[in-house]
């Protein structure tokens, strides 16, 4: 891209000529720009020092442009007029915002806070999400994105982030489901889940803990998960587990709706803390960062 700077004369210059050719006066010119008759006079004579040619005709007591300064006048006008339109084109455009997330996340944590968002940043403001099948590492930088929510923040260099909530997993099932194998989870409690079926994400969400871990931490054996059931959407997985499917790995704040519905009960045993959390991160070079840090400042209140 060519470099104007040295080809261009002074925009003071530029703009006390518009206003001196378009008022036809350098006086009037100078009342419009706040500033002095003779201050105007300077500008125009750096311009003609700059182009060497005569701008204004100042005879017979009229001002006048000559013909290169009806040239010049012409273009200043036109880029101004382009210049104009591309401002009014911009400040149009309503402010955005934008957040990233897995579906999953956008779903059942985001969706059930988007009024109380919208509310706090205003009703000509955007919400855009951007969301994706599973959660990638976050880039937010390289993305040109707002605000991301994600468990795989830990490690998230260059970011501000915040802990939105410690993640805590436990079993659960349909109340049906938990019924017919009530006998069961009366003789053996925790370690019934051993035997029942399992419902597993077929595609590793980057950060969340899995299956694995659960037995892990309940010093369990882990059951071969090959034959299981697999989701590849941990929404699709939830629903599957309300309707009988088998034993989910619920967390903490993603399901509680669903327990509180009634669709999902736990399991019995504790609800164990993994030492993750989904964080709030907030892109520290957001082209919007009022907008950006009002909107970190609601999901973190929520």
């Amino acid at each position: 891209m060519m470099n104007y700077r040295y080809q261009l004369p002074s925009l003071s210059a530029l703009s006390a000529f518009e206003c001196a050719g378009r008022h036809a006066n350098f006086s009037r010119a100078a009342e419009e720009l706040r500033t002095s008759q003779p201050a105007v006079s300077r500008h125009i004579a750096a311009l003609e020092y700059f182009l060497d040619t005569k701008l204004f005709d100042r005879s017979r007591g009229r001002t006048t442009l000559t013909p290169d300064g009806q040239r010049l006048y012409h273009s200043v006008m036109t880029g101004l007029e382009e210049i104009a339109t591309a401002v009014r084109e911009i400040r149009a455009q309503p402010d955005t915002i934008s957040i990233a997330c897995s579906h999953s996340i956008s779903h059942l944590w985001l969706m059930p806070r988007y009024d109380r968002l919208q509310q706090s940043l205003g009703d000509d403001v955007e919400i855009v999400t951007v969301t994706s099948e599973y959660e990638h590492h976050p880039r937010l930088q390289e993305e040109g994105v707002d605000l991301s929510l994600t468990f795989a923040g830990e490690n998230a260099r260059g970011m501000e982030k915040t802990v939105l909530f410690k993640e805590e997993i436990f079993p659960v099932c349909a109340p049906d489901f938990a019924n017919k194998h009530a006998n069961l989870i009366a003789e053996r409690g925790a370690t019934a889940i051993e035997t029942l079926p399992l419902l597993n994400l077929g595609q590793r969400n980057y950060g969340w803990a899995t299956w694995e871990a659960w037995f892990s931490l309940n010093g369990l054996v882990l059951p071969d998960l090959e034959g299981g059931r697999r989701f590849g959407n941990y929404v699709y997985l939830l629903e599957a587990a309300c309707n009988g499917a088998g034993v989910a790995l619920g967390w903490t704040e993603l399901v509680d709706d669903y327990l509180t519905q009634g669709r999902l009960v736990p399991l019995p045993g504790e609800r164990l803390s993994t030492g993750g959390a989904l964080y709030l991160l907030v892109n520290p070079v957001s082209r919007n960062r009022v907008l950006a840090d009002r909107a970190a400042q609601c999901l973190c209140a929520t």
